[in-house]
């Protein structure tokens, strides 16, 4: 498939970004924003999360994560290479058995859908909202201007769980429209599945705005940006 890569924006790629346990920071040119991830992990209700660790353990637990989001960084590091128009095939043949699976499942749902490529992997950030992040993919999905964000998943998942996925990338939209004068409103996740059919979800980002400005005013009342 002939994809068109269209740089219409001034994209930001590099900056400076510190990860600590307690979360990261983006150097923006406009000021120290916290990462939206961050932001939504730190206002997320982790009941369920906490009762997994009781479960298995913290140490398991732990290993588990880990092999999760070593697992997730490669298969979107494969997919941004393809649509980087890299020769990805012999390198990733030498990858593990669901490495395989879930890169070549991740890009072919994406180009099911894709019909411009805008940017990957660019920073944005919101001077107004005060946080920042980097987005897998902007372009043109289905004939509308979108935000899509790449996930790796052992489960299928339900509508219902991914809610911070949808707040997310309203985050990233809201941060596109505010920069580049943009109207992006259509957001698309898409979950590649260890072992099962890949999944893709999209919606507006309209109705998640409301839960993105309660969950950036939960942040800032536990972590006061000044």
């Amino acid at each position: 498939m002939t994809l068109k890569m269209k740089s219409k924006y001034n994209y930001t790629f590099d900056m400076k970004v510190e990860t600590l346990p307690e979360g990261r920071t983006y150097f923006t040119p406009d000021g120290n924003y916290p990462s939206i991830t961050t932001i939504l992990g730190k206002t997320a209700n982790n009941i369920w999360l906490q009762k997994w660790k009781d479960k298995v353990g913290e140490e398991e637990a732990a290993r588990i994560s880990k092999k999760a989001t070593d697992r997730g960084t490669l298969v979107h590091k494969y997919a941004e290479r393809y649509f980087n128009k890299e020769e990805i095939f012999s390198d990733l043949a030498q990858e593990s058995s669901d490495v395989i699976q879930m890169s070549k499942d991740l890009i072919k749902i994406t180009e099911s859908g894709v019909d411009e490529i805008w940017g990957q992997e660019q920073i944005l950030w919101s001077k107004k909202y005060w946080y920042a992040g980097r987005c897998d993919m902007v372009g043109i999905w289905k004939g509308k201007p979108s935000i899509i964000d790449f996930k790796t998943s052992k489960k299928t998942k339900y509508i219902k769980q991914i809610k911070d996925y949808f707040i997310q990338c309203c985050g990233y939209a809201v941060a596109h429209n505010e920069m580049f004068g943009t109207g992006i409103r259509n957001i698309v996740i898409l979950i590649t599945v260890d072992g099962k059919e890949p999944q893709c979800f999209e919606t507006s980002a309209v109705p998640f705005l409301s839960e993105l400005k309660l969950r950036i005013n939960q942040y800032d009342t536990i972590f006061p940006p000044f």
